[in-house]
Parts: structure tokens; C-alpha cells; sequence
């Protein structure tokens, strides 16, 4: 008697959902933001949710249900969420931090069970990252935050800027190469400088392969609300940090690893 293949269900993911539904998802927290308030008595917080393939949506938890979740959800942890709403994008600021047309709405009735032990295998900690080279043309006409992931060449000395209210702000300019041997000019300021001070120093010396998340593009002369960051940085195109941005010094996931060998295999 013949055996009849039997096909494994389809696991859903983001690029799945679509608007005025419900979803039950294993998703990672890869961006967590601060608590809003937004009126009296009203407050926010907005994530960054990372699926099994990579696809990034922003996620967004409002008033009473801020205190009952915001507590369980942790920058880089896997969860499985259970019945969360999703919707249109509502916001220009939230479609930039996901380049996605949808968003999700945690209600009454979403609840979130933390998945142990979940490895990059399962949910990556972080999505694809784009080649240095395609950075710059693909945000030209999509003005959105990008990650990168590269290996530090230069690290410049610490520099100051003049900020709001007199304050002087510390930056640095990197130079970061991937493993197609392609270049990218980054500005780390104020915290994502102070913070780092020793590890940017050394960063240069022992070639670290660093990923750094949330960043804006430069275009030189396409806005001019860039022009109190183009003191920063004297190059035409570069990427800088924000407030939300992240630094990982040599972190311990597959991409950095193989890019490091990649780079190691091509230089020996």
C-alpha cells in the first residue's frame, strides 16, 4: 500500500496577515520604545516585532493595556501572541521603523507567552541586512531607518558639535566594510558615543564586526532639516545614529560570524 504524503500545515508569518483580522504569531520584540503619554490620561508604547523570516512590523499597545503588557515584553525575547488585531499603518513615524503598510494593535483580548530558549534558528534577532552599496540607493525615495553590519576600518578621534541650548555633542566617524568589500561612512553621537567610548577606540584596532540598528540616511542636499546633522559628518552620504539606535560589539549571531569568516577567507 502506497503512503500518502501528508504536508505540513503553513505556519504563518507576517507577510500573511492583512487588515480588520485577528493573528496568533511567534514573534521577536526587536525594538522596544519608551511609554508615550499622548493626552490626559492617555499613554502609548510602540515595538518593533522580527518574525520567523526576517519581516519587520511595528506593533503599537495603548492605555490600560500598556500597564498589563509593556511589563512582559522584552527588547530580543521571542513571544507568542495570541490574537493581535492588525490594521492599516496610522502613523508616518511607525511605517518608517518597519517599512510596512500594517501594523499591530495589541487589545483587551492579546496575550503574550514568552518562548524560552528561542535561537536565532527559530526567529533571527535580526532581519536581513541590505549590502553597504544598496543602503543609499534604496532609502533615496523611502526615507526609513536601516540596520547595518559591517567590520570597523576607522574610528576618528572624539569630536563636539553645537547642540539645542548650547550643549556640546560627542561624535565619532566610522568606516565600516562588509563582506563584498563595500564601504559606508557612519556618525555615532552623543549617547551612542558617550556610551561606547572604550569600545569604539578598540573597535578599529581589532577589526570588530559591529551591527548598529536604527539609523537615518544622509542625502546630501535632499533635505534641509539635515543640515544641523551635516556638522557631524563632512561626507556627502552617511548613515547616523539616532535616539533609537543600538550598537552590538561582536555579537554572538551566525551573520557576523560567517561575514568575519567570509572576510578572514578573502584576505588570507
Amino acid at each position: 500500500m502506497k503512503r500518502q504524503r501528508v504536508c505540513a500545515p503553513h505556519i504563518p508569518t507576517l507577510k500573511d496577515v492583512h487588515h480588520g483580522t485577528r493573528w496568533s504569531l511567534c514573534l521577536r520584540v526587536y525594538h522596544k520604545f519608551h511609554v508615550e503619554r499622548i493626552g490626559h490620561g492617555r499613554k502609548r508604547v510602540n515595538f518593533v516585532l522580527l518574525d520567523a523570516e526576517g519581516t519587520k512590523m511595528a506593533a503599537t499597545i495603548y492605555d490600560d493595556q500598556v500597564d498589563r503588557l509593556d511589563p512582559l515584553l522584552k527588547e530580543g525575547i521571542a513571544y507568542y501572541v495570541s490574537m493581535m488585531s492588525v490594521e492599516p499603518i496610522s502613523s508616518t513615524q511607525r511605517r518608517m521603523f518597519a517599512d510596512n503598510p500594517y501594523e499591530c494593535h495589541f487589545t483587551s483580548v492579546t496575550q503574550v507567552f514568552e518562548m524560552r530558549n528561542m535561537g536565532e534558528g527559530t526567529i533571527p534577532f535580526f532581519p536581513p541586512f541590505l549590502p553597504c552599496d544598496r543602503i543609499f540607493p534604496s532609502t533615496l525615495y523611502n526615507d526609513i531607518y536601516v540596520d547595518v553590519i559591517g567590520m570597523v576600518l576607522y574610528v576618528s578621534s572624539v569630536a563636539f558639535a553645537d547642540g539645542i541650548y548650547n550643549r556640546r555633542i560627542p561624535f565619532r566617524n566610522l568606516l565600516l566594510m562588509d563582506d563584498k568589500f563595500n564601504f559606508v561612512n557612519v556618525c555615532v553621537k552623543d549617547k551612542m558615543e558617550s556610551g561606547h567610548t572604550r569600545a569604539w577606540a578598540r573597535s578599529a584596532e581589532e577589526c570588530t564586526i559591529v551591527i548598529v540598528t536604527m539609523l537615518r540616511v544622509k542625502h546630501a542636499g535632499k533635505y534641509d532639516m539635515l543640515v544641523v546633522v551635516c556638522s557631524f559628518s563632512s561626507c556627502n552620504q552617511c548613515l547616523h545614529t539616532t535616539t533609537f539606535s543600538r550598537v552590538h560589539f561582536g555579537p554572538d549571531v551566525d551573520v557576523a560570524r560567517q561575514m568575519k569568516k567570509r572576510i578572514n577567507n578573502d584576505l588570507s
